[in-house]
C-alpha cells in the first residue's frame, strides 16, 4: 500500500444538526487528515444545511431527498475519491488517531480489504456510560454465546500486534465470513473499506431499513479479509429519542438478519464445515431471540412458530421451552413477569 494512501470520510445525516459539529470536528482533528469529508444530508428538515455551510475544507455537503441511511451512505461512497472509504454516523465521534491506526494496519497487512475497531459507549451528554464497555457491550453476539470478545476472536482470527500513533495495538485478522453467521460484530460508524473492495461489492441494500450493516458486511466478508482492532477508536453515542431497538423494530431487525444469513450462504460456491456449523447456530440463535421478542409483544402464535423453527434447526433448549410455555399465559400475567424481571436486573 502506498505511504500516501488517501481516505474519504462519508457521514450520512438526517436531522442531526446538533451533533454534526462534534462528529465532523473529530474527523478534522485526526492525526492523519482525510482527503475529503462528504456529508450526505438525507432530506433533513432541521438546520443541517446551515451548520454544514460553516465547515471548512475538505468538508463537502451533498443533499438528497430522504431515502434512508443506506441510500445516503451509498451516495457518499459513489462520490468518494479516496483509496479508502471510512464511514461515520452523524452523532458519533472518533478518537484523534483513529484513521492513523487503521491506515497503519492496512499498510502492515495489505491483504485486508476492510477494518473496524473497538468502541467506548457514551450517553447524550458525551459522558462514558458505566458498566461493561467495548465489543461485549456493543454487540449481543457475545452475550448470546457466553463468550468474551477475546475468546471469540481467538477462535476465528490471527492475532496481530502493530505499532501506530505512538502506541502498541492488537488486531485480529482473517476471514470473517464464517463467524459473521453467528452474529454481527462490526459497525458502520468505524469501518474503513478499501475502495477496490467497495467497487467489487457495491453498496448497502437500500431496501433494508434495519440490520442493513449485517447484510452488507457479510457481502464484504465474502470478498476480503477483515482486521478487528481492539483499541477503542470511536465513541458510540446512545440514547436517541427514536430507538431502533424497540420490541417491534427488533422483530424486523431479527428477520432481516435471518434474511442476510440466507443470502450470505449463497455468496460462496460451498460452505466449509465451520461455516455451515456457524450458519446453523446463528440461525437458531436468531430464532430464539425472535421467539422471546414476540413473547414480549404478547404475540403468542408468532412466538410459538419461531420456537418450533428453532427446535427444527438445532434441538431442544430449556430457556426456549420456557418461552414457548409462557406464550400461552394471559397478557396481565406476562406484564407481571416482565416487571419482575426488570426489577431483578
Amino acid at each position: 500500500m502506498s505511504q500516501t494512501a488517501s481516505v474519504t470520510v462519508v457521514i450520512p445525516a438526517y436531522n442531526r444538526a446538533e451533533w454534526l459539529p462534534i462528529s465532523v470536528g473529530s474527523v478534522l482533528a485526526q492525526t492523519v487528515q482525510p482527503l475529503e469529508v462528504l456529508i450526505v444530508d438525507d432530506g433533513s428538515t432541521d438546520n443541517t444545511a446551515e451548520v454544514c455551510a460553516g465547515f471548512p475544507a475538505p468538508v463537502r455537503y451533498i443533499r438528497q431527498p430522504n431515502a434512508g441511511v443506506s441510500a445516503a451512505r451509498n451516495r457518499g461512497m459513489r462520490e468518494a475519491r479516496g483509496d479508502f472509504i471510512a464511514l461515520l454516523d452523524s452523532d458519533d465521534l472518533w478518537e484523534p488517531a483513529k484513521l492513523e491506526v487503521q491506515v497503519a494496519l492496512h499498510r502492515l497487512r495489505p491483504e485486508l480489504g476492510w477494518s473496524v475497531s473497538n468502541a467506548i459507549t457514551i450517553g447524550l451528554d458525551g459522558a462514558v456510560l458505566p458498566g461493561v464497555q467495548g465489543f461485549e457491550r456493543s454487540f449481543s453476539l457475545f452475550r448470546g454465546l457466553g463468550l468474551s470478545a477475546e475468546a471469540f476472536f481467538t477462535r476465528w482470527f490471527e492475532r496481530v500486534e502493530f505499532d501506530a500513533a505512538g502506541g502498541r495495538h492488537l488486531a485480529w485478522c482473517g476471514d470473517a465470513f464464517a463467524p459473521l453467521f453467528l452474529g454481527n460484530f462490526t459497525s458502520p460508524t468505524c469501518v474503513m473499506l478499501a475502495r477496490s473492495v467497495v467497487d467489487r461489492v457495491g453498496g448497502f441494500d437500500e431496501q433494508f431499513r434495519l440490520a442493513e450493516e449485517t447484510e452488507y458486511f457479510h457481502r464484504v466478508a465474502a470478498q476480503a479479509p477483515l482486521g478487528v482492532i481492539t483499541t477503542p477508536l470511536f465513541r458510540w453515542r446512545v440514547g436517541q429519542v427514536v430507538s431502533l431497538v424497540s420490541a417491534q423494530n427488533m422483530v424486523t431487525l431479527i428477520r432481516n438478519a435471518m434474511t442476510s444469513g440466507e443470502r450470505a450462504a449463497r455468496l460462496r460456491s460451498s460452505l466449509t464445515e465451520a461455516a455451515e456449523a456457524a450458519r446453523v447456530a446463528g440461525r437458531r440463535r436468531l430464532l430464539g431471540e425472535l421467539a422471546y421478542t414476540e413473547l414480549s409483544l404478547k404475540h403468542g402464535p408468532e412466538c410459538r412458530a419461531a420456537a418450533r423453527e428453532a427446535w427444527k434447526v438445532g434441538g431442544g433448549d430449556p430457556r426456549l421451552a420456557a418461552v414457548f410455555a409462557a406464550s400461552f399465559l394471559p397478557g396481565p400475567v406476562l406484564d407481571l413477569l416482565h416487571g419482575l424481571k426488570r426489577r431483578l436486573k
